[in-house]
């Protein structure tokens, strides 16, 4: 392919990159905002306030959503496909993040009630970036 086709190509791929990265971004977003809503701590307020348990299992729970979501750009047949396999990435993330809570009731809280770093906030994140990562891998095909 010669540079004068690649270049006549761009407009149409640029766009269908556009589109997909803002699929990507508005599902990340959603699904962290959704994410944030059934937390019963205030995650915005304290990320801002430097609470560092909280960064720690909110950063485990945004890269952990955001791998599926990358997974599905990468694939999709095109936007309607993309949507739809980013409501089934966000809902597995929401899901384990439930799943979560029951099994660590209350930890995650103490900890950020303290400030202090303890197993909770860690076990969260690396949990949900494994859940992430094998969301990933069985979205990507």
């Amino acid at each position: 392919m010669t540079a004068a086709e690649i270049l006549s190509l761009f407009p149409s791929t640029f766009l269908s990159f556009v589109v997909a990265f803002s699929l990507g971004v508005v599902f990340w977003v959603a699904g962290l905002i959704t994410v944030s809503l059934i937390t019963p701590h205030p995650e915005l307020k304290l990320l801002r306030a430097g609470n560092l348990p909280c960064a720690i299992a909110f950063g485990g729970k945004a890269l952990g959503m955001v791998l599926p979501i990358a997974a599905v750009a990468r694939s999709a047949a095109g936007p309607l496909d993309q949507i739809i396999w980013c409501v089934v990435a966000v809902g597995v993330q929401l899901v384990v993040h439930l799943i979560l809570s029951m099994l660590l009731p209350g930890r995650l809280k103490e900890e950020i009630e303290a400030d202090q770093i303890g197993g909770g906030a860690i076990f969260i994140a690396f949990m949900q970036v494994g859940a992430g990562i094998l969301n990933n891998a069985v979205m990507s095909g």
